[in-house]
């Protein structure tokens, strides 16, 4: 684990608390092509605004728009501050996005973390997760690090369970 990502202590309590997200293009993707977008979002309740979904099309449908009439100069720009505003947590791929999350001390998750809750809150046995984590592995853009920290936090659930 590196300093600067929160300890597995603290993901588990922000695994608890979870219960609303708002959701970027990258993560929707992510998680439909790795096929866990549908079980995420029977799980907890998805949101993001509209120009993701119409980014994402029809792949969103199980997510929830949400109507903010703030300009900013672009969609990732638009969700943070959304997310800001509203208090709510945020799942992206995007390094800048989570960045800012960061820096405002919200939370914020990737695609590992939301597969690594699944199986926090029992909505994926251990055979589903290495199955979904296979899929993601083959196209996700992750730094060993990132990958690293997902499996220590995935090696902490298991013991907790």
């Amino acid at each position: 684990m590196t300093e600067n990502e929160p300890a597995r202590q603290d993901i588990f309590f922000q695994f608890d608390q979870l219960n609303k997200v708002l959701i970027d293009a990258s993560s929707i993707i992510y998680m439909d092509r790795a096929n866990f977008l549908v079980l995420l979002a029977s799980s907890i309740r998805l949101f993001s605004i509209q120009e993701i979904l119409t980014e994402t099309g029809p792949v969103s449908k199980r997510i929830k728009p949400l109507i903010y009439n703030k300009t900013a100069s672009s969609n990732d720009q638009k969700l943070v501050s959304c997310a800001l505003e509203l208090n709510l947590p945020v799942i992206s791929e995007d390094k800048k996005i989570l960045m800012a999350m960061k820096r405002a001390g919200r939370p914020f998750f990737n695609s590992l973390m939301m597969l690594n809750f699944l199986l926090y809150r029992r909505r994926i046995q251990n055979q589903q997760y290495i199955q979904y984590h296979l899929a993601l592995k083959k196209f996700a853009r992750y730094s060993d690090d990132i990958w690293d920290y997902g499996a220590a936090v995935n090696a902490a659930i298991n013991e907790l369970i």
